[in-house]
């Protein structure tokens, strides 16, 4: 029976189909490469849409627009949306170890989302790991617990 669940995990983790259901988390020395349980969308260029911080979910439709961001690979910046304004900055990969450094945003005063970009800001800042299950990316603390909860808006991976 081993043999066989074995084999049927080995031809569907090289067939190329999504792996839905399975988690991904880096791993010591894969910088960022998605593991072999990958799910459908990798951690780096793929647009992030927040709908959690720690334990509250954040609507978007009272926001400027979506909260959301993007890791792009090869300039190892972040970039995105705060629910207001546009937020920019560093990020450090390495396994499921993800840091965000010197991340700034725009100036705009909107009327609304103000307090949730803060609070969204912060909790990139606090931000020491990853996960992704099930097509959800979640950012946690040093000490285990969820900062932030994103879903899959648009993957650039090919």
């Amino acid at each position: 029976m081993r043999g066989f669940v074995a084999g049927w995990i080995f031809c569907l983790l090289t067939s190329s189909l999504p792996v839905d259901g399975f988690a991904q988390s880096g791993t010591a020395g894969d910088k960022g490469a998605p593991g072999p349980a990958a799910a459908s969308a990798p951690l780096e260029k793929t647009e992030w849409r927040l709908i959690r911080l720690g334990r509250v979910a954040v609507k978007g439709d009272d926001l400027h627009r979506p909260p959301q961001i993007v890791l792009d690979p090869v300039s190892r910046r972040a970039s995105g949306s705060g629910g207001c304004n546009r937020i920019m900055g560093g990020y450090e990969l390495k396994g499921d170890k993800l840091t965000f450094a010197r991340m700034a945003s725009t100036m705009m005063a909107c009327p609304d989302g103000m307090e949730t970009e803060q609070k969204f800001l912060k909790a990139l800042g606090q931000a020491k790991r990853w996960k992704i299950a099930e097509r959800q990316l979640e950012l946690m603390n040093g000490s285990g617990k969820v900062v932030a909860v994103f879903e899959v808006a648009h993957s650039g991976a090919k």
